[in-house]
């Protein structure tokens, strides 16, 4: 049985240093055995933010690698509240920038949801809701919340 600590060296990731949120809330939030981690946009680690609206000025390749850098910092928040051995992905929210008549979030946001099964095998495995927007914060492509069951 592989750890999710050799499951992150095998794929060659590093999860990114996250400092404490710029605006007023809390990164997580524990309640009881449930973790709730707040919306994590698609920043990479040297802080530029993956821009733009899919159908205009960004591509679903584009889109997949926002939802993919969103869920490496949602991996990096758990890691830090919790430790990623200890959790089990319930719930992953999705909010993918977008034109009006782009409709394929679900195809983008799988860029995240492979992503947590890869890193976190069966404990990534969640339900999900992929939706578009007109716009998120920071102009991002990507933002990402979830709920995650504390194990142990």
């Amino acid at each position: 049985m592989t750890t999710v600590r050799e499951r992150l060296k095998a794929l060659s990731i590093e999860l990114p240093d996250l400092g404490p949120p710029r605006y007023a809330y809390e990164a997580t939030s524990r309640w009881g055995d449930v973790l709730y981690v707040s919306g994590q946009i698609s920043r990479t680690a040297s802080g530029e933010v993956l821009l733009g609206r899919l159908g205009e000025d960004a591509t679903p390749a584009d889109g997949v690698l926002a939802a993919r850098t969103a869920a490496l910092n949602l991996l990096a928040r758990i890691e830090q509240s919790i430790g990623l051995e200890q959790a089990r992905v319930l719930k992953l929210n999705a909010w993918a920038a977008s034109a009006p008549d782009f409709v394929d979030q679900p195809t983008v946001i799988d860029g995240a949801s492979h992503l947590l099964i890869d890193v976190l095998g069966d404990h990534g495995r969640h339900a999900r809701t992929a939706l578009p927007t007109q716009a998120l914060p920071q102009g991002a492509l990507v933002e990402l919340d979830a709920t995650v069951a504390v194990l142990g």
